[in-house]
């Protein structure tokens, strides 16, 4: 198994192990084209991770330059790696609805597997 990247926080290096294991329990391998996917993957739950503690310590609200109370900035960074976190998870069949098709074309179903459980 690749080593998991250590300049990622504890958080997402948890989450990078989880999903490397869920993969190659899934599909026995993880293909070296799948690599780059899953940098992106990554790098957008660190960069959502960052954003949340930020914006937790920060508040949903900040005051400008002007002294004018705006919503964080961060909170638009934070939707944006949402959204790509959620595209990249379903590509490597990690949502709910990606695992559902995986396991009708599959015909199996691990009904003692935790991360199924969880998703579902």
């Amino acid at each position: 198994m690749k080593n998991i990247n250590t300049d990622y926080s504890p958080e997402t290096q948890k989450f990078e192990q989880s999903v490397r294991k869920f993969l190659k329990k899934k599909f026995g391998t993880i293909n070296k084209e799948w690599e780059g996917s899953l940098a992106m993957l990554f790098t957008n739950y660190e960069t959502f991770i960052i954003c949340k503690h930020t914006i937790k310590t920060d508040g949903l609200t900040i005051t400008d330059r002007f002294k004018t109370i705006i919503k964080h900035p961060l909170l638009k960074v934070q939707i944006d790696s949402q959204i790509q976190i959620v595209k990249l998870l379903g590509e490597f069949g990690l949502t709910p609805k990606a695992l559902m098709k995986l396991d009708k074309q599959d015909g199996t179903e691990d009904n003692n597997d935790p991360l199924n459980e969880f998703l579902n």
